[in-house]
């Protein structure tokens, strides 16, 4: 039986509404800044235009925005506080309420980067910034790259594991921990100040021993091929395609994820608090 609501449709051909999705933008909007911060609107206009942007100049009502609205990205112009280093403490509160990307417009890009290094967590891939002259076509590519990965990045598996990179460019080993890694790319941290480039060729060898695996072929390492995709802000976290993989590297790095999910399951059953139980009553 059809069942019509009170405007004479079916109720079975209503169609779930569609998420809306924002771009939070912050600045105090002054003379001297306005034609940098209209170019920066209209990039982010013509990069995502099936999002709305939300504008606020005042800080309290933006983190407030983030508890409830769909917000998937957030610029922050440095004329909203005329201060680097607040800008950054403020970036530190949005990640409290909203694991979303980060930009940035720096007064001072030294003071900004340095400020990012010590308050944020270095582990945002897509966190940037921008400096003046703004440029229309780099603001609208990033942001586009930043908006089109949320929500479909591969499932990555954390390791934390200590190996050496090896870097073709300059023909040198590099000390790095090896952060996680899925089927698609892995993301690496390196501990000196040899920064890395985008598009950089890199190989490493996950160490399969400490997952009890061993592979006739590989031994106890098995070797994958990367390019350098992501640098964060701070350039210490470097994000990595996998290049050139084979059917059998693919089928150890699916037996090796597995036992890292089933580790990880274990953990999280080893963790679950024990129910109390009230004490029988005298």
């Amino acid at each position: 039986m059809e069942v019509f609501d009170a405007e004479g449709k079916s109720i079975f051909d209503i169609a779930p509404k569609k998420k809306k999705r924002y771009v939070l933008y912050l600045f105090k909007l002054t003379r001297e800044d306005e034609t940098r911060i209209r170019t920066i609107e209209k990039a982010i206009q013509n990069a995502l235009n099936e999002h709305i942007l939300v504008r606020f100049e005042d800080p309290n009502e933006a983190l407030k925005a983030l508890l409830v609205k769909n917000i998937e990205i957030i610029f922050i112009d440095y004329s909203l506080f005329n201060d680097d280093n607040i800008s950054i403490d403020f970036g530190v509160e949005c990640k409290k309420r909203k694991k979303c990307p980060l930009f940035f417009v720096a007064k001072n890009e030294e003071e900004l980067v340095k400020k990012y290094r010590e308050k944020l967590s270095l582990y945002e891939e897509f966190d940037d910034y921008f400096k003046e002259p703004i440029d229309f076509i780099e603001i609208s590519r990033k942001i586009k790259r930043a908006s089109a990965t949320i929500g479909r990045r591969a499932k990555r598996f954390s390791l934390d594991i200590p190996i050496k990179v090896y870097r073709l460019n300059s023909d040198t080993y590099e000390d790095v921990i090896l952060n996680d890694i899925s089927l698609v790319g892995f993301s690496i941290s390196i501990k000196n100040e040899h920064f890395f480039k985008t598009n950089e060729q890199v190989k490493i060898k996950v160490p399969l021993q400490d997952f009890n695996l061993f592979h006739p072929q590989y031994g106890d390492f098995l070797p994958v091929s990367g390019k350098v995709r992501r640098i964060s802000i701070n350039g210490k976290i470097i994000g990595c395609s996998l290049e050139h993989a084979t059917p059998m590297q693919i089928e150890v790095l699916m037996n090796l994820l597995e036992k890292v999910t089933r580790r990880l399951r274990m953990l999280k059953i080893a963790e679950k608090p024990k129910e109390e139980i009230d004490p029988v009553p005298v």
